[in-house]
């Protein structure tokens, strides 16, 4: 077993790698899911091509398409830039509409090689699998299909043993079963496995099949990630098997992932008995574990608290005051910390309680990165206190929804007062965040002030969130849009949703935004309460900002950066939901030329005779930039320019006589700019 390590000291805490990090970081999980591409036949051309933007494929197994496999499965092998691929079928959801959720119905998961219209025969799946073996892939998923028999189990699964570049495999929302479990133990156990990182989640585990995992996991020193998240059939049986393999003193796990997987008091004392010698681990996530009290939860803080654990999270884990004083003796050595939602129960979390937490962790000496004290009582007392603990080493707080409790409860609440009260003691402050999240909660136009003149000195912020801050009025938006404009703005997503934005307030932001190059997302979606207060004119105000129509050097010097302004496109124009679209590719110099051809040089444009008057000699470069080849896998419209092509031959005959002349003066440095995108 190894021996508990002591981090008291800073020597120790900064010579611990950060190689966890891309295991716990959120946002760039995000980034990874926005570059899934799903397979289609003009995916299948890039892949041919080595196309370097294809990094992560999503191919539907059940989608009818009726693919080559071993042609696909060729390509990929051949492709050197293809880093994620991702096997899925349809999910069968059934819906709740007094929880306003979804539940996935395992039991009805896509079989591989079943057969049925389009659905690839086992033959094809082999072939597919034969090839990837040897491909650059080094991250395979499995989402909702079903891995429990002897050809997915045995053939493929087996298969993957020795795989020349796999990292991680992730088989989620699916039966994985004894036989699955076997033929992934025998890939654990191959000599050339290069695997770190195992996911498991949502695959009804029974404490047989994690046992069959765990005996392969026995002694690998290679494993540094494993979730086993919602497993729910799970006992005592199992978490002993799985603390062998943490006590063993080759193990190297270094993240554990056990959300919403049942486990009671005595479960989890096995589990924080074998952590208490673990020199290796540094994240632990147990959030909506409910079945655990305060004293099991005590109990393992303690088990943990002199551990190398620095990234912890407990959200709606029921935690109430006792819970966060015995965590305070951890906080000198907590990197990142979510305690979110442990305020809804009557023994939760209070706000003196908040007060005295964070007053422990300021005598102790805070570390923490990232901190998520979402939906809790936290109260204007414990506001302040969480004031004076801030430092530039915080680069992520969430403090949304804190005003969500009754009357009887205000003292629990964060008042308006008591925002102003934070933003104020902060304005001195070095504190420098990448993401903030204020949404749902009190915040008027005074504290609006002070937030703005806080965050303006933020070099690092990318994503800030202020939904559903009911108290700011307009007037309170036209000063954040000041914001929008500070040196150091560098906002890539902002969430402005149920406030009270009105037609004054997008003109205001779209006459900011025009030249802006970092914002991606803008979120303003309303609710009933707010959606008349943005009317035609507003919106736009928006669509001026990413296509503006009023001339080819208007339109070429739009906003070609923001992609996405709310979830719901019922109140704005097809031409607006168009340009968000094509915003959406990271070509901007053809985002712009596609903007320029779609609203100017359209079949029978009149704008057709802006090229008309170009000096001759630069007619090739003109043709060549109209007729430009299409790009693979485009976002959106798409126009080739051929149809502009004709039209501008049949109207210039004169295009073949070498004698004509067809001058105007700044022609050519204006096609120029639009070739090269110099101002894009």
């Amino acid at each position: 077993m190894g021996d508990a390590i002591d981090l008291d000291s800073d020597e120790v805490i900064d010579e611990i790698s950060d190689i966890d990090e891309e295991y716990y970081d959120e946002e760039e999980y995000m980034k990874k899911m926005d570059k899934r591409i799903t397979l289609d036949k003009n995916t299948i051309q890039r892949i041919k091509q080595n196309y370097p933007t294809v990094t992560h494929l999503r191919l539907n197994c059940d989608n009818g398409k009726g693919y080559y496999w071993k042609e696909d499965g060729d390509c990929i092998s051949a492709n050197s830039h293809l880093q994620m691929l991702e096997l899925t079928a349809s999910m069968d959801k059934s819906y709740n509409p007094q929880t306003n959720a979804s539940t996935i119905r395992i039991d009805k998961c896509y079989i591989l090689g079943e057969e049925g219209q389009n659905l690839p025969t086992r033959q094809q799946l082999q072939d597919l699998f034969s090839c990837i073996r040897s491909s650059s892939v080094d991250e395979l998923w499995f989402t909702s299909i079903c891995m429990n028999d002897k050809f997915s189990g045995e053939l493929l699964i087996k298969g993957l043993g020795g795989h020349t570049s796999l990292t991680k495999l992730e088989i989620g929302h699916a039966r994985l079963g004894r036989i699955g479990c076997e033929a992934l133990g025998k890939v654990l156990n191959h000599p050339k496995s290069k695997l770190t990182d195992l996911c498991l989640k949502r695959n009804c585990l029974d404490d047989e099949e994690l046992g069959i995992v765990c005996d392969a996991l026995l002694g690998n020193s290679k494993m540094k990630r494993l979730s086993l998240d919602s497993n729910k059939r799970i006992t005592s049986v199992g978490w002993q098997a799985l603390s062998a393999v943490i006590q063993h003193p080759n193990c190297q796990l270094f993240v554990l992932e056990l959300e919403d997987a049942l486990i009671n008091d005595e479960e989890l004392d096995i589990l924080g008995s074998a952590l208490r010698g673990s020199s290796s681990m540094k994240t632990l996530k147990l959030n909506y574990n409910d079945h655990i009290s305060n004293t099991g939860w005590q109990t393992l803080l303690n088990q943990i608290s002199q551990t190398s654990i620095r990234n912890l999270d407990l959200s709606e884990s029921k935690i109430d005051d006792a819970c966060l004083a015995t965590l305070a003796n951890m906080g000198g050595k907590l990197k990142s910390l979510n305690l979110s939602d442990n305020g809804n129960e009557i023994s939760s979390t209070t706000a003196t309680g908040w007060q005295s937490f964070f007053n422990s962790l300021k005598t102790r000496g805070c570390r923490l990165v990232t901190l998520n004290i979402c939906g809790n009582k936290v109260g204007d007392v414990g506001t302040a206190a969480l004031g004076t603990l801030l430092s530039n080493k915080m680069k992520t707080l969430d403090m949304s929804n804190l005003e969500m409790y009754t009357d009887d409860t205000d003292d629990e609440n964060v008042s308006s007062q008591g925002w102003v009260s934070f933003f104020t003691a902060l304005q001195d402050s070095n504190l420098d965040l990448k993401r903030l999240n204020l949404d749902r909660n009190q915040i008027d136009d005074e504290g609006m002030r002070l937030l703005v003149r806080l965050i303006s000195g933020m070099s690092l912020l990318t994503h800030l969130s202020l939904g559903d801050n009911h108290l700011v009025t307009s007037a309170g938006w036209q000063i954040f849009a000041s914001y929008l404009q500070s040196p150091n703005y560098a906002l890539e997503e902002l969430s402005l949703e149920n406030n009270n934005l009105n037609d004054e307030t997008l003109v205001a932001f779209a006459g900011i935004l025009v030249h802006d190059k970092t914002l991606r997302r803008l979120t303003m979606c309303q609710d009933s309460d707010f959606d008349q207060l943005i009317t035609k004119r507003g919106w736009e105000a928006v669509s001026n900002l990413v296509c503006n129509k009023g001339s080819v050097m208007d339109t070429y010097n739009s906003n070609h950066t923001l992609h996405d302004i709310c979830w719901d496109y019922r109140n704005i124009s097809d031409n607006l939901v168009s340009s968000l679209k094509l915003n959406k590719n990271e070509d901007k110099v053809e985002v712009a030329r596609q903007k320029i051809l779609q609203t100017h040089f359209s079949d029978d444009s009149p704008n057709m005779q802006y090229l008309l008057h170009m000096e001759l000699e630069m007619m090739p470069t003109v043709i060549a930039w109209i007729g430009r080849p299409a790009h693979i896998g485009w976002k959106g419209t798409y126009v080739s320019g051929l149809s502009a092509m004709f039209n501008l031959m049949r109207k210039v005959p004169d295009l073949f006589d070498s004698s004509a002349q067809k001058k105007l003066s700044g022609g050519k440095r204006k096609l120029l700019a639009l070739q090269t995108g110099d101002r894009v």
